[in-house]
């Protein structure tokens, strides 16, 4: 079993970022520079003397019912609903659904394998709240399984009918990455011919967002779409996001038989820990994740064509990344397309991952690289082209995604053009 060797390929994809449900929404936002970043609604009136910072890219006016034709439970939180929509999407472009939106039963065996870094947050922090002001008779008995981790995998492959094994990877804002990474280990090595993969995070809660304004890292300005400012010599922070991205991967022998059309090849996924510090990121560790991932793929770093940074506009990650990727690449580094399009769609977290997945397998079929916004002023202590203020035409046949997160986690991936 483990000897088996196969070419993995991109047979659909999923989407619900701010700007909507669906890849084109997400894609079609992105290249353009638009930003999703705008006022919190869902937390109501913040007082601005506790929290300076009040906006975040939100997914706003999302109904699952909208979407879904199967009814959802409506106790499912907005983690576990955007993770369904995406992969309706991801499972009907890769034809595997019926008119009653169910796998068939000769595909059921799917297996799901999804990140996420605060998982079904809004029920846990429900429950306390629950039990703390109405004491135990408050609490319900849906409250359980609704709080497990895994509510987000097994919701999935409860309502899509998906037989394999399903399973959530918890890595901080590396989860979906992971989550992709050990998916194509998968079905490379024979364990599975089709998997569900990706990420959703909603972390937009009053406690979650209390403890990122004290952790001090979100980013002040006065106008909430030029907040984000990865690489710029101004950046003062990151802003929290929401959302969820699905893909469907299964071995090339398998989408042919199926006689679907392959989006991409996966061809690489490397990853390293720091092992340092849970919040000060290592130069080492990330260079360790990026060859790690080309050596997995054996391709050399001068045939990459563009990569998406993990680009948080932190003051460490930004740098640390930029020289990470100086070192990779070499003095290729400076003329490669290095967007980060968090300046865009904030940081959704745990989805980040396979949201910049999609968005490189976006670019490889589009042979376009999205920009950086708000850079506008880069920062000069390494010099990369940041793709600054406007994407353009680029001849794109591989592409990194980076991912690196608290507690050390560093995850790149590599998907290339079909042949």
């Amino acid at each position: 079993m483990k000897a088996i060797c196969r070419d993995v390929v991109v047979s659909g994809l999923g989407a619900v970022s701010p700007f909507g449900a669906g890849i084109l929404a997400l894609w079609d936002n992105v290249c353009r520079g638009k930003s999703a970043v705008d006022w919190i609604e869902c937390l109501g009136e913040l007082d601005p003397h506790l929290y300076p910072v009040r906006y975040a890219a939100e997914v706003k006016g999302f109904a699952v019912a909208d979407h879904l034709k199967n009814h959802c439970p409506g106790r499912l939180g907005k983690t576990a609903k955007m993770g369904l929509v995406a992969a309706r999407e991801a499972l009907q472009q890769a034809q595997l659904l019926d008119e009653n939106e169910h796998v068939s039963s000769s595909d059921s065996r799917v297996s799901v394998i999804v990140g996420s870094g605060h998982g079904p947050c809004h029920e846990t922090e429900g429950g306390y709240e629950a039990y703390f002001l109405r004491g135990p008779q408050a609490i319900r008995p849906t409250t359980l399984p609704t709080c497990m981790f895994n509510s987000l995998s097994s919701n999935v492959s409860i309502h899509f009918g998906l037989t394999g094994s399903n399973h959530v990877i918890a890595s901080a804002c590396s989860s979906a990455s992971t989550a992709i990474g050990l998916a194509l280990m998968m079905v490379r090595h024979g364990y599975a011919d089709i998997v569900l993969c990706g990420g959703a995070d909603a972390p937009l809660t009053t406690p979650l967002f209390s403890g990122w304004t004290k952790l001090g890292v979100l980013a002040e300005h006065e106008d909430p779409t030029r907040a984000s400012r990865p690489f710029d010599q101004q950046r003062n922070g990151l802003v929290l996001g929401e959302g969820a991205a699905m893909a469907v991967i299964e071995s090339r022998e398998n989408a042919e038989r199926r006689g679907v059309e392959p989006l991409a090849v996966v061809s690489g996924y490397g990853t390293a820990s720091d092992a340092q510090h849970l919040t000060t990121p290592t130069v080492e560790g990330q260079i360790r994740a990026m060859r790690a991932c080309l050596r997995d793929a054996e391709v050399e770093s001068d045939r990459i064509d563009y990569l998406n940074m993990h680009g948080t506009a932190t003051r460490a990650n930004d740098e640390t990344e930029a020289r990470a990727v100086a070192e990779v690449f070499g003095p290729r580094g400076s003329s490669m397309p290095a967007s980060s399009t968090k300046s865009t769609l904030g940081h959704p977290l745990g989805a980040s991952g396979a949201m910049e997945f999609a968005i490189c397998i976006q670019a490889l079929r589009h042979q376009f690289v999205p920009p950086t916004m708000n850079c506008d002023d880069p920062d000069p202590s390494v010099g990369l082209d940041y793709v600054a203020h406007e994407g353009r035409p680029h001849r794109v046949r591989y592409a990194m995604s980076n991912s690196f997160a608290f507690g050390g986690n560093n995850a790149s991936l590599l998907v290339s053009a079909c042949n």
